[in-house]
């Protein structure tokens, strides 16, 4: 019952694809159907020509036509079969595959970022490859071999009964402890090192991800041997994991052959026992022992999939923990009406990360006028940030509420939303892309001069004018082939592109020298034009230019002026102002 608990969120999943995954099932059926029916007749076959051939008169009589055409009529039938249900239940699993990937990234998609912090970018990773991967044990390799044992009990039972009772349920007997009890003891042999097995998978590939990620910075502090030494830890315990599996693998594979033998002697000495008393004709106990012996070959495939239950459970469950997670927001599905005008304020605002924690933001007020342009200055972890997120809604606030146009964020659907304003946070990923692709993230159909036009504004035309592909330049993963600031000047870069009604740059001047700082401030305040523009920043800018100023410390705003006033009157930012200058 906690297997089907466990494996019930996914073999939903199986709906649409039934009829493949029947007619897969049917045709694995009938291959081992097949299989033993061409063994069984086979044997027969040989041994009754044998006697045939004993005598003149008896082998003249012998019909070899019709068990010829019934032998080949099984082999065919056994080759198409298997065919089929290659062809059928695989595709179906691939399909059911694919929909479990595009389940898990809808599901993972409205989880980020708040809800995906715990999880390493390598974690989440294996889960989406590999774990999913591993759930095609639950058709191919246990839904449909135990449904063909299923048939073949049942039928070598039925076939063996029309000689003997007693010969069918020995028989079958054997054979279900060889199809049910192997495969339930290797189960609970290998449950607990397949669980490891997915754990300890997960966590080298997850290691091996973040070293390649961070191969500079190993490099740099001498910790790359460390590093190598911890991945070569965790392999070592995943060789010794699959070791263990192994061995029950081998041990599992030995038990059903055990079990095999002694079905066939057992058939054998029954067998024996009833030609000689003339209930049974010579050649049909050599009929009788091939098709028991062939039949432990539907038995075989469960013991190594089952074995493999404890990894697909851990899979499973893995995957489980992230699609059972609640969004930490949720967007209406219908949209309201436009709101009216573009200011942005801040009401009363309290959040804290983890709930009940130290609050990060207590009583924020802030209000940004549309067109109006303001920077947002304070020190480090004093809340600039958590204000981003929250109108973004990566957060919702404890206390207190968002609005844009008089209206609450929390009203606006998420398309709604990120038409209505442009964020360049301070980790803005570059993608493993072109220049031109980059920047068509924000605009999908913007037109080359475009993108120009908005190169221009911060100042990064000229350095892609002199590259020898231009825009069609490949910047590598994250961005490596770029400087730091020609980085965040291609993220701002996309703000430009967006032309929503508002913008909120976080720490946009970050990385970049004083001199093409203030070009790039120039350009975006001048491209803002009419938009609701915040600043975040720890940085000296040209505040003068700007219609105000708030600062924030210790997760409040303190004050709220022109750069001048604050000045003049808040001890607190003139003692910021001069650490920044």
């Amino acid at each position: 019952m906690r297997l089907l608990t466990v494996f019930s969120p996914f073999l939903r999943h199986f709906r649409p694809h039934w009829p493949r995954l029947l007619l897969g099932t049917l045709a694995a059926a009938a291959a081992m159907t097949a299989a033993v029916g061409l063994l069984a007749l086979a044997g027969w076959f040989l041994a009754a020509a044998a006697i045939a051939g004993l005598g003149a008169g008896t082998a003249r009589a012998f019909n070899i036509a019709l068990p010829s055409v019934g032998i080949r009529l099984f082999a065919f039938t056994r080759i198409a079969a298997r065919y089929a249900e290659r062809l059928l239940a695989h595709d179906a699993t691939f399909r059911i595959l694919k929909t479990l990937r595009v389940r898990f990234y809808e599901a993972l998609e409205p989880l980020a970022p708040a809800c995906l912090l715990p999880y390493r970018s390598g974690d989440i990773l294996s889960r989406l490859v590999s774990d999913i991967d591993a759930l095609d044990n639950l058709y191919v390799r246990i839904v449909s071999p135990a449904v063909s044992a299923l048939v073949i009990i049942a039928g070598l039972v039925g076939f063996l009964g029309l000689f003997d009772a007693l010969l069918a349920a020995a028989a079958g007997g054997i054979l279900t402890a060889a199809a049910a009890a192997v495969p339930w003891a290797a189960f609970a042999a290998a449950m607990e090192p397949g669980r490891r097995l997915a754990e300890e998978g997960a966590e080298l590939r997850a290691g091996i991800i973040e070293g390649l990620q961070g191969v500079t910075e190993l490099i740099v502090f001498g910790a790359l041997p460390r590093h190598l030494e911890e991945c070569r830890g965790r392999h070592l315990r995943l060789l010794r994991l699959q070791q263990r599996v192994s061995r029950v693998r081998g041990l599992s594979s030995a038990g059903i052959t055990a079990l095999a033998g002694s079905a066939v002697g057992v058939v054998l000495l029954i067998g024996i026992g009833l030609v000689e008393s003339g209930a049974l004709a010579g050649e049909f106990l050599a009929c009788l022992v091939l098709a028991v012996w062939t039949a432990f070959e539907a038995a075989a495939p469960l013991s190594h999939a089952f074995q493999q239950l404890g990894r697909t459970r851990q899979a499973a469950e893995r995957i489980y923990a992230i699609t059972s997670l609640a969004p930490a927001v949720r967007f209406p599905e219908t949209a309201p009406d436009p709101p009216d005008g573009f200011d942005v304020a801040f009401e009363k605002i309290r959040f804290a990360y983890p709930p009940g924690g130290v609050p990060a933001l207590e009583g924020v007020d802030l209000l940004l006028a549309q067109g109006r342009r303001t920077a947002l200055v304070g020190e480090t972890g004093c809340g600039k940030s958590t204000l981003v997120h929250l109108l973004a809604r990566h957060w919702d606030p404890d206390e207190g509420c968002i609005r844009i146009g008089g209206r609450d964020v929390r009203e606006f659907t998420q398309a709604q939303l990120r038409r209505t304003m442009t964020v360049i946070s301070q980790q803005a990923h570059i993608f493993n892309a072109t220049l031109a692709a980059n920047l068509r993230i924000a605009a999908p159909a913007a037109e080359e001069a475009a993108l120009w036009h908005a190169l221009e504004a911060v100042h990064l035309a000229g350095l892609v004018r002199s590259l020898p592909e231009g825009l069609d330049t490949w910047v590598g993963e994250g961005g490596r082939r770029l400087s730091g600031g020609e980085a965040r000047r291609l993220a701002l870069a996309r703000a430009v592109l967006h032309d929503a009604p508002v913008w909120v740059l976080d720490e946009p001047t970050e990385g970049l020298d004083k001199i093409t700082e203030a070009a790039v401030i120039q350009g975006l305040l001048e491209h803002a034009g009419k938009r609701t523009l915040l600043i975040i920043t720890h940085r000296l800018i040209d505040f003068h230019r700007l219609d105000q100023v708030a600062f924030m410390e210790k997760g409040r705003i303190e004050a709220v002026g022109s750069h001048a006033e604050l000045i003049r009157t808040d001890g607190g930012y003139l003692r910021l102002f001069r650490r920044m200058a």
